[in-house]
């Protein structure tokens, strides 16, 4: 167990479960939301960037069980909790964790182009009027520090196959420039479901992008939470 104080099981569908640490940051129902919403099959190789503990993967492993786990994560101790969330769920033998800046991956890195590519970024820019964490895990889970959002679709651009699909949560505040990041790399939005909170506008929105798709996108409610 990495040594960190406060862990909880978490337990999902399919003898699934994961640790994650009361102490760092935890995983919020975003994360849950993205779960849910990605379409995977048996087949599919899936990597999940800005990982964390791995919760997405996992959490869409136990609705569907799918070929190969990869994991991106740049904190020490967030890699630490992924490799005993590995080790606990006996996937050692399907998962790797790559433990560097999501910019540093390579194609090479992979057997293959990937099926899908997770991720639940930091949403916050980071300029002057960013109210920056003083605790570092917190800073790097919630602002650009270590990659922006461009930085992201780039990069899953230049890792997936042709066809291979991003399924990516962030601010609703944030979609025209997530679609416009999205052309500029030669992914198609296709789906966008937006997510409430009782009566107030949608706050958050649930992308699905396919490389070098044909234009037209599906916009939904997903509903409040």
């Amino acid at each position: 167990m990495p040594k960190i104080d406060n862990f909880r099981l978490e337990h999902f569908d399919n003898g699934i479960s994961i640790y994650q640490s009361e102490s760092l940051y935890k995983f919020t129902q975003d994360a849950i939301l993205l779960a849910k919403f990605c379409n995977i099959k048996h087949s599919d190789n899936v990597l999940e960037l800005c990982a964390g503990s791995g919760v997405i993967s996992f959490y869409a492993y136990s609705l569907c069980p799918f070929n190969k786990l990869y994991f991106n994560e740049i904190q020490p101790e967030m890699c630490e909790i992924i490799e005993e969330n590995i080790t606990f769920n006996n996937f050692k033998r399907k998962s790797k964790i790559f433990k560097c800046n999501l910019k540093e991956l390579k194609l090479t890195d992979f057997k293959k182009p990937l099926d899908v590519v997770i991720c639940n970024p930091p949403y916050q820019k980071v300029n002057g009027n960013s109210l920056i964490n003083e605790r570092k895990e917190i800073a790097l889970a919630r602002h650009e520090i270590e990659a922006t959002l461009e930085d992201i679709i780039a990069k899953t651009s230049e890792l997936l196959k042709d066809k291979g699909r991003l399924y990516m949560v962030h601010l609703a505040s944030r979609s025209t420039e997530i679609i416009g990041l999205c052309s500029k790399y030669h992914m198609e939005v296709k789906q966008l479901k937006y997510i409430f909170h009782g009566n107030k506008d949608a706050y958050l929105v649930l992308c699905e992008a396919v490389k070098n798709a044909q234009p037209g996108v599906r916009v939904m409610k997903g509903g409040d939470v």
